[in-house]
């Protein structure tokens, strides 16, 4: 299937609108503030609650995952493999086997730190400059009103919700950014008729989000119906698309192999884009 530089735009803005569709950046910080809300509210009890507010953490990944699949049916998009699993996990550890890091860092540290790693798994500057910030912020808190568990003192509690309504506020400008991914006419997100092109924004498409059904993933590649439907025949075809088939809608999901296809595709054109450069 080849391939043109264009295409790489054309593949990268497919993936752009697919985030924005399944609210990948706005979501988790959304859950992010109101997790830090309900620390600062835990914060408010006795020392005997500590080990609930160490979980608090955990219950907000598990919480922002279950937010994105249940936008799967009104969007059409899948949930993606953002790396929620990761950061639930990476903060159930924090909390059972390393206490001492919620203890001296703060609680909304751990939850800065699954915004890391959702940042840099979808390399997403906004999402882990968001999480380090969270962290820096907390470790400040945590140093400045120690000790970091309940009850917290009033510096700490004031700081705290700050921080969330920071957060918040971060998950509304990520909002209105999608928003407007959505709404823009870009040249990148329309389909040229190249049918090269146009799987490779089919794969851009579902290699985010894991699946998507065909009116999304004509919304999101610009591809005309008749044309998406070929498009989608090659590509199950040659083993890189998986049609599954549900009560109202059918769904593409991208195989293993479609997965390989993308990357390998993206390099070579990242490649004859950098040779342009020189």
């Amino acid at each position: 299937m080849p391939a043109t530089v264009p295409a790489l735009v054309a593949a990268d803005s497919a993936r752009l609108r697919t985030r924005a569709a399944r609210h990948a950046r706005s979501l988790p910080l959304a859950v992010a503030g109101v997790t830090t809300w309900v620390v600062a509210g835990t914060g408010l009890l006795d020392v005997s609650w500590l080990w609930l507010v160490m979980l608090v953490p955990a219950a907000g990944f598990v919480a922002t995952y279950v937010a994105a699949f249940a936008l799967r049916l009104p969007t059409g998009v899948g949930v993606g493999s953002d790396g929620y699993g990761i950061a639930l996990v990476l903060s159930a550890l924090i909390a059972f086997l390393l206490p001492w890091i919620l203890w001296t860092t703060g609680v909304p540290f751990v939850v800065g730190l699954g915004l890391v790693v959702l940042g840099l798994r979808a390399s997403d500057r906004f999402l882990w400059v968001a999480g380090l910030v969270t962290m820096a912020v907390s470790f400040g808190l945590a140093t400045v009103s120690s000790p970091m568990f309940p009850p917290l003192s009033t510096p700490a509690l004031a700081g705290t919700v700050a921080l969330g309504l920071a957060l918040l506020a971060a998950a509304l400008v990520a909002l209105r950014g999608e928003r407007q991914t959505l709404a823009a006419g870009d040249d990148g997100a329309l389909s040229i008729g190249d049918p090269a092109t146009d799987n490779l924004r089919v794969l851009a498409v579902l290699g985010d989000a894991d699946e998507a059904d065909q009116p999304a993933l004509g919304r999101l590649t610009g591809i005309e119906e008749r044309n998406l439907a070929a498009r989608l025949h090659d590509l199950t075809e040659a083993g890189l698309v998986h049609a599954r088939v549900t009560k109202n809608r059918s769904w593409a999901q991208i195989t293993r192999e479609g997965r390989e296809e993308l990357r390998t595709r993206r390099e070579a054109l990242r490649g004859v884009a950098e040779h342009r450069k020189a």
